[in-house]
C-alpha cells in the first residue's frame, strides 16, 4: 500500500474524489426519499438529532453537524412552521430553548428510516461487520481531516497575528 503523502498526489486522487463521489452518490439516495416526507437530507438529519439527543438546542445541534448557527437556526425555523418540531423554553433553565419532535416529525423520519431499512436489507447485501468496518473507517477519515483543519486554521491565526 502506497503512504499517502501531499507530494505523490494519491491523497487528493484517491481520498479527495472518493469523497466527492460518495457524498454525490449518497445526495442521489437521500434526497428522493427524503423529499417524500417532505424534509431535505440535511433536515432529515436534524430531525434524527432532535429525536434522539437530551434536550437539544440549536446550539447543540450546530454544534453537533459542525454547520453555522445561523443555517441551523433557519432550517429549525422551517421544521417548526412545517410542523415536523416545537421550540420549547427548558423547564429548568427559561432562557434555553428546546426543540422536540412532534408526531407529524417521529412519522417523517420514522418513514425516512424505514425506507433506508428497506433499500439497505433488500438491495444491499453487506455484512454487519463489513458495514461497522466502513463506519469505523469514515470515522477514522474524519478524525484526519479534522486534524489536517485545526492545523490550517491555526497556521492561519498564527500569521494573522505576525501580520497585525
Amino acid at each position: 500500500m502506497n503512504e499517502y503523502t501531499p507530494l505523490n498526489g494519491m491523497f487528493q486522487l484517491e481520498v479527495v474524489t472518493n469523497f466527492i463521489q460518495t457524498r454525490i452518490s449518497f445526495e442521489r439516495i437521500m434526497t428522493p426519499i427524503t423529499q417524500q416526507f417532505g424534509l431535505t437530507p440535511l433536515s432529515s438529519v436534524t430531525l434524527n438529532l432532535i429525536a434522539h439527543q437530551e434536550n437539544p438546542t440549536i446550539s447543540s445541534i450546530f454544534k453537533t453537524l459542525d454547520l453555522n448557527q445561523g443555517n441551523v437556526s433557519s432550517m429549525c425555523k422551517k421544521l417548526e412552521n412545517d410542523g415536523f418540531i416545537l421550540r420549547c423554553r427548558n423547564k429548568t433553565d427559561e432562557r434555553s430553548v428546546v426543540l422536540v419532535i412532534t408526531p407529524k416529525g417521529r412519522a417523517a423520519l420514522d418513514g425516512v428510516e424505514r425506507t433506508l431499512r428497506t433499500y439497505f436489507e433488500n438491495e444491499h447485501t453487506v455484512s454487519r461487520k463489513d458495514f461497522m468496518e466502513a463506519l469505523d473507517g469514515i470515522e477514522t477519515l474524519k478524525q484526519i481531516i479534522q486534524s489536517v483543519e485545526k492545523h490550517i486554521y491555526k497556521k492561519d491565526e498564527e500569521v494573522s497575528k505576525c501580520l497585525n
